[in-house]
């Protein structure tokens, strides 16, 4: 249990009970909540303040551009930007929302506190007081106001990695559609987000928009859209796709939110429109040819040492298909094989660039048979390889070790097939599993022993698919086809957690947050046509299947796994529809509405250093009247100046030099009046102003002079004895002994 629970708590859940108060929204959804006395105002006397010493990050400073766009956007206070300021400490101000970083955290936690007179959000990264400042924000829309109960709380998120996955391969999703999706996920605390690129019915990714990728091939000819199976609802937006610029787009646009982009291609099986496509492009273009690992690769061999070298009597010149089947790539072919490790790379490489480290490579549901060779080439090329299973796990090691020299950290696959009791070889440690669906014979608990990375898309409670037809409606309930009816918002909730690899009715133990290596939400566009990006975006015209409320659901559970152990669904979905969508939304078809920041500015914004010490070595007064008054006068105006150009944190640099340069012309300007004083010798020590025939002008002390050292120096200023010895000008020879005070 993340907290212990107070008996009047456990009492409120159990009625069910929602309480009226802002603080509500916090002291749920944080780990640890304890309530102050007093409220803080949200004015717009308020800056977002980030204690800082040196420059931030550009990660830090865009974060903190994004935070003061949504407040602006919420209207907390108004929907004028908040100005974004960074500095030492002694700079913030008690109106002042104020961010600082602590290794004290871990990745993603913060803890805030909020008082009377101030709210200080902490953590140890961006996204961390990116989470903190959102929550602030969250229970401040929750409130309607802009008053925030004085408290503290603090979370960790209990899943590191919560990655939500789209299909954009069979059903086109609009670049503004994937950005409202972006910036909800964030909202809701997804932290990536994965490209399924290709499938059976479609690629649309085309990276090769830009020209050859980096083998040199251009496989623009993939790109397009196949209903095939899918003729009842095939994607009304068949002819569109995303350019490479689209790509980076998105990428940058992720980034911004702080999701990672995980791009997936998915090889060797759901490639129906790969073979199809290849199949029909090499039939127009007998002189097709494509390069992998520096290798030229016709339709029919392979060229080595200058020679075209044919691969076998068992080839098709058009296929790279397996023969039992279009949806799977023949990788005991080797031009098939190499083509499709060619696509593979080409996304990787395009991605990689982008900064991508993750990626998925598929491998579910292959489609072969005992008829199209595999389990003999198991046998006759792979080292303990038996069956076609081991085939395939010999391609993924391949595949897998191609992506970890790209430099992916992150090579992950379906467990289906890999985990398949028929697998006899080793598979690469650097493969991570995701579980989507799991039987008694697949070794879940070995792989996990044996310290192979797992991650939870448990097709039971994971799953947002657009199917309907002979497998029955997704928004049905009393559909069984896939267990599509448990993920419902309630059952997300309720059921399921990322521990929980197994289906709700079969035993499993739970696994520790630990051994998570992520959660999943998956959209998959199998009938592209069946429903509409609002559709999706908001339920159909009841309000059924809509996703957010299911993202809701899911995220939540990822980000605290015993939430709904202390917070019943009924309460929760209270919380969720007041905080639903994220500021700056207006409609899902629409990119958002988000108001333009002021740039981040350092306090002070220039170099006071040398304006201080001339501030510092300057204060003077003129009680005597010993200096020209039109000069004094200037100097005065000049110093007061000069101290609110100094006392102004975002003064230029250019004004606080030119702030400088007054001042000191001023000082250079001041001349002493021709008036003349003489200062007595007294036998007692007594504090007096003298002008010296040097212009020197203070405070002394007049010390007792021994009988007969009197020294008489006439129109200057010396040394004797260790004392200041001066003269009053003039013919009057009075000696004096002067001593700083």
């Amino acid at each position: 249990m993340k907290r212990t629970l107070s008996v009047l708590l456990c009492i409120a859940l159990l009625l069910t009970v929602l309480p009226s108060r802002a603080e509500a929204v916090a002291e749920t959804l944080t780990d640890s909540y304890t309530a102050g006395e007093g409220s803080f105002a949200l004015t717009e006397a308020a800056r977002l303040f980030l204690i800082a010493e040196e420059t931030p990050s550009e990660e830090i400073l865009q974060m903190l551009r994004l935070i003061c766009a949504e407040f602006a956007a919420a209207g907390k206070p108004t929907l004028s930007p908040l100005p974004i300021v960074w500095g030492e400490a002694q700079y913030a101000q008690e109106t002042d929302l104020i961010l600082v970083l602590t290794e004290d955290f871990e990745k993603e936690a913060y803890s805030v506190s909020i008082t009377a007179r101030q709210v200080l959000i902490s953590a140890s990264g961006a996204a961390g007081l990116l989470y903190g400042a959102r929550m602030v924000l969250k229970t401040l829309i929750a409130e309607g106001g802009t008053s925030l109960p004085s408290c503290t709380y603090a979370f960790t998120p209990d899943t590191k990695e919560r990655v939500l996955m789209l299909d954009c391969a069979r059903k086109y999703w609009s670049v503004a559609w994937i950005k409202n999706l972006l910036h909800e996920m964030s909202w809701l605390g997804y932290n990536a987000l994965e490209l399924h690129l290709t499938d059976d019915q479609g690629i649309r990714s085309n990276i090769w928009s830009d020209g050859a990728d980096c083998n040199g091939n251009d496989f623009g000819f993939l790109i397009g859209y196949d209903s095939n199976w899918n003729t009842d609802y095939p994607d009304p937006n068949a002819e569109q796709s995303y350019s490479a610029d689209d790509l980076r787009q998105i990428v940058s646009y992720a980034k911004q939110l702080h999701i990672e982009i995980i791009p997936g291609c998915d090889v060797p099986s759901h490639c129906d429109v790969m073979t199809s496509r290849y199949a029909d492009y090499v039939a127009a273009h007998p002189d097709f040819t494509f390069r992998y690992n520096e290798i030229t690769y016709f339709a029919d061999g392979m060229e080595q040492d200058g020679a075209r070298i044919p691969y076998g009597d068992n080839a098709d010149f058009f296929s790279i298909r397996a023969e039992s089947t279009r949806a799977t790539v023949d990788v005991t072919n080797p031009v098939a094989r190499a083509f499709a490790l060619a696509v593979v790379q080409g996304y990787a490489d395009f991605f990689r660039k982008l900064g991508c480290t993750k990626i998925n490579i598929g491998f579910d549901e292959l489609n072969v048979s005992d008829g199209d060779g595999w389990g003999d080439y198991a046998q006759a090329h792979i080292n303990g390889g038996r069956t076609r299973w081991d085939t395939a796990a010999d391609f993924a090691n391949e595949t897998a070790k191609l992506l970890k020299e790209i430099g992916y950290t992150s090579v992950r696959a379906f467990n289906d097939v890999l985990c398949s009791d028929n697998v006899h070889i080793p598979l690469r440690q650097e493969i991570e599993l995701c579980v989507w669906n799991p039987d008694g014979s697949e070794p879940v608990g070995q792989w996990l022993a044996s310290g192979r990375v797992l991650h939870n898309c448990l097709q039971n409670y994971c799953y947002y698919v657009l199917r309907t037809g002979g497998s029955g409606d997704a928004r049905d309930a009393e559909n069984y086809w896939w267990s599509f009816h448990h993920a419902t918002p309630r059952d997300i909730y309720n059921e399921w957690t990322p521990g929980r690899l197994y289906p709700y009715d079969r035993d499993g133990t739970s696994l520790e947050k630990s051994e998570i290596g992520s959660g999943y939400f998956l959209i998959w566009g199998d009938f592209g046509g069946w429903r509409t990006e609002r559709e999706v975006w908001d339920g159909d015209e009841n309000g059924l299947y809509n996703l957010i409320d299911r993202m809701w659901s899911n995220s939540a559970k990822m980000l605290d796994w015993e939430l709904n152990e202390r917070c019943s669904f009924e309460n929760f979905c209270r919380i969720r529809d007041g905080i639903r969508l994220f500021p700056g939304y207006t409609d899902c078809t629409e990119e958002p509405v988000m108001p333009d920041t002021p740039e981040p500015v350092r306090l002070p914004a220039a170099d006071h250093g040398a304006l201080w010490q001339l501030l510092q070595n300057n204060r003077r007064s003129d009680p005597d009247g010993v200096y020209v008054p039109e000069q004094f006068r200037a100097f005065e105006q000049a110093y007061q100046a000069a101290w609110a150009v100094n006392e102004n944190f975002f003064a230029t640099q250019e004004e606080v030099d030119a702030a400088a340069a007054a001042l000191q012309a001023a000082i250079d300007g001041l001349h002493f009046r021709d008036a003349r004083v003489v200062v007595p010798i007294r036998t007692e020590t007594e504090t007096v102003s003298a002008i010296l025939s040097d212009g020197f002008f203070g405070h002394f002390f007049i010390e007792d002079l021994p009988d007969g050292e009197i020294v008489r120096i006439d129109g200057s200023a010396a040394a004797a004895g260790g004392l200041l010895i001066g003269i009053a000008p003039e013919e009057t020879a009075v000696a004096v002994v002067l001593k700083d005070n």
